[in-house]
């Protein structure tokens, strides 16, 4: 499909995502607690800036969302990728938690108080008041996972058609490499200079 569908589908899901109110800062200062006591003291102010930046990022999460769709049409797609993957990785993550507690629970399954303390706690951490958060989420990531896919069919495509452009205009005892562009003989199967077959 077209890379604009997808961007549409990462449009939509934030949108979703601001209706549903789905934020995640809660679930890293709860990460950020448990890794505590294994942190260098040198490298602690490093990861307290970075927890800054993820919080605030999954704090906005449908507005992350927005913002990482914006970048990906003004041709910084490898950044708004990355937002979009922050923002969406706490509600992707609240769905699992949710799905496990209610498997848990349903089905009257035995856990070790220490576990059952740590599935509760998790759990606690999110809210599941909307449904709009989640299904915002999974358009978000499915966009998001679309446009990546479409973004490297077009690189294909244009070195495909790099590689025709190539071999057309030169002379027929000769073709070129459409991945590195070495000169080959024209019954050449791979490449002597990047190994790729053809």
């Amino acid at each position: 499909m077209k890379k604009y569908f997808w961007i549409f589908l990462c449009i939509l899901g934030g949108i979703l995502m601001i209706i549903g109110s789905a934020t995640g800062s809660a679930f890293y200062q709860y990460l950020y607690n448990l890794a505590l006591p294994y942190i260098a003291p040198g490298l602690l102010p490093l990861v307290q800036a970075l927890l800054t930046v993820l919080e605030y990022i999954s704090f906005y999460g449908g507005y992350s969302v927005l913002v990482g769709t914006f970048l990906i049409l003004i041709k910084h797609s490898r950044l708004g990728k990355i937002i979009i993957m922050i923002a969406t990785s706490f509600g992707m993550l609240g769905l699992i938690i949710f799905a496990i507690t209610w498997i848990v629970r349903y089905l009257g399954l035995p856990l070790d108080t220490q576990a059952d303390l740590i599935l509760t706690q998790i759990h606690s951490l999110f809210t599941y008041n909307s449904g709009m958060a989640f299904i915002g989420t999974a358009l978000a990531v499915l966009g998001r996972y679309g446009v990546k896919r479409s973004e490297k069919a077009e690189k294909e495509s244009s070195k495909i058609k790099e590689y025709n452009e190539i071999t057309s205009s030169s002379n027929s005892d000769s073709k070129f490499c459409p991945n590195c562009g070495a000169k080959l003989p024209l019954k050449a199967n791979f490449c002597n200079k990047c190994g790729k077959n053809f």
